[in-house]
């Protein structure tokens, strides 16, 4: 493929030799480009420079990484690369366009997705394979053999429900308020269930340990980072306390991390501090990416890995093959964590400017900021009823509760807040603004 001359710094000579190559047809659509070997032979380099050429150059959209294989030569569509930053867009197109590049990417050669059934019911292997080393990077430990998909986390919530658990019980413990799906599933199926009411605080653990007490707990359904719909977390130290219950009461927990991507300081999760298999780990990549992308992936203990995947025979052959390669080649080649440093600047971004807002409201005192809008006290709201007929974009959270709403807060999201601030201070008591 010619000789090497010696101009610019050798990251930027390996990505302008490999463009050139494949733009003028010398590495085409498909092919295996040569190894990190043999590029830091050429260019007398190190490694870790190559390395980090070739995943610049999955960045562009030149090239896709094959675990265990190499890199291999993205489809190049006209004009794609024309004027292209180095730098991605902020926004959620460029993840479009990513998880685009990386479907269309599926489609060359596979044509036994389309045509033909797979009936491995834990997903496809590479797929669970690039999934772990992503959970991996982010504190959570497991095996391939562990992880199964889901068609969404309804569909993984609903098999735990019909299941029976090791404990042989039969009551699902959910906090209040929680996931609305959540309790349209339990509600729907007449499952026995009990509540614990959690606050802008957390739980009362004497409460949880005389639910556990009971001996009826099948498992705790749970969401202890940015919690739906109240944005609070759980503290380490809350965290192994309910662990500690749990081992102690023989109850499992289940934990929905769905946002667990925008968690800026890792915190641990339940699944990383659990000692004894009794934590059962959510990860929705549906709420970080796209709405129509129905993949959830499970982490199980052994003992329900068969109750769980003989029932999912039941209501599906397998999730959609060519998503979930997709969704492989999405984490494999660094989009996914691209995106999440995308979601992550957003996010801080977002609470800087919540918190300007907040700051300049009368209402500040009733105001709590979240990851994802403003939670409204409404203790002293003159009338909830002319509130809530007001217009007014605002959740009152009425779905979020299995039991009666008691209307003790509300969120705005965020594209509202500048709009809804300012027009809530004549439905609050005079005094009590500062």
């Amino acid at each position: 493929m010619g000789t090497v001359r010696m101009k610019t710094s050798k990251y930027q000579q390996i990505i302008d030799f490999l463009k050139k190559a494949i733009q003028q047809g010398q590495l085409e659509t498909g092919q295996k480009i040569p190894s990190v070997r043999q590029l830091a032979s050429l260019f007398s380099c190190s490694k870790d420079t190559v390395q980090r050429a070739l995943l610049d150059l999955t960045y562009q959209h030149f090239l896709y990484a094959k675990p265990q294989s190499g890199y291999y030569v993205l489809e190049q569509e006209p004009n794609r690369h024309e004027d292209l930053p180095l730098k991605l867009e902020k926004d959620r197109n460029q993840a479009f366009e990513d998880f685009r590049t990386c479907i269309n990417e599926t489609l060359i050669g596979r044509e036994n997705y389309l045509f033909n059934n797979f009936s491995d019911q834990s997903g496809l292997l590479e797929v669970r394979q690039s999934i772990q080393g992503l959970l991996k990077e982010e504190g959570i430990y497991t095996t391939a053999d562990q992880i199964v998909l889901t068609a969404g986390t309804q569909q993984a919530l609903n098999i735990l429900s019909q299941i029976d658990f090791p404990n042989k019980k039969s009551q699902i413990l959910i906090e209040q308020p929680t996931y609305h799906r959540m309790n349209q599933l339990l509600d729907s199926q007449q499952l026995a269930y009990r509540t614990i009411q959690r606050n802008l605080t957390g739980i009362d653990l004497e409460k949880l340990e005389e639910i556990f007490k009971s001996g009826h707990i099948k498992f705790f359904y749970t969401i202890p980072r940015f919690h739906y719909p109240l944005g609070h977390s759980y503290s380490s130290k809350q965290k192994e306390a309910i662990l500690q219950l749990a081992d102690q009461y023989d109850v499992y927990l289940v934990e929905d991390d769905y946002l667990g991507d925008l968690d800026g300081r890792n915190a641990p999760s339940f699944h990383y501090l659990d000692r004894n298999n009794r934590v059962i780990y959510i990860k929705s990549f549906s709420t970080n990416l796209f709405s129509a992308l129905r993949i959830t992936s499970m982490i199980l203990p052994q003992a329900l890995l068969k109750p769980v995947l003989t029932y999912k025979t039941i209501l599906d052959y397998d999730s959609n093959l060519i998503m979930q390669k997709a969704l492989s080649l999405y984490i494999d080649n660094g989009m996914y964590l691209t995106n999440k440093k995308r979601l992550l600047a957003r996010k801080k971004e977002e609470e800087e400017s919540l918190k300007t807002l907040m700051d300049q409201s009368s209402l500040l005192p009733h105001l709590t900021l979240t990851h994802d809008g403003v939670l409204v006290d409404l203790h002293q709201v003159k009338s909830l009823a002319a509130l809530k007929h007001s217009g007014l974009s605002i959740d009152f959270f009425e779905a979020a509760y299995i039991t009666p709403c008691p209307y003790q807060l509300a969120k705005i999201q965020s594209a509202d807040v500048a709009k809804v601030l300012p027009k809530l201070t004549p439905f609050f008591e005079s005094e009590t603004l500062v």
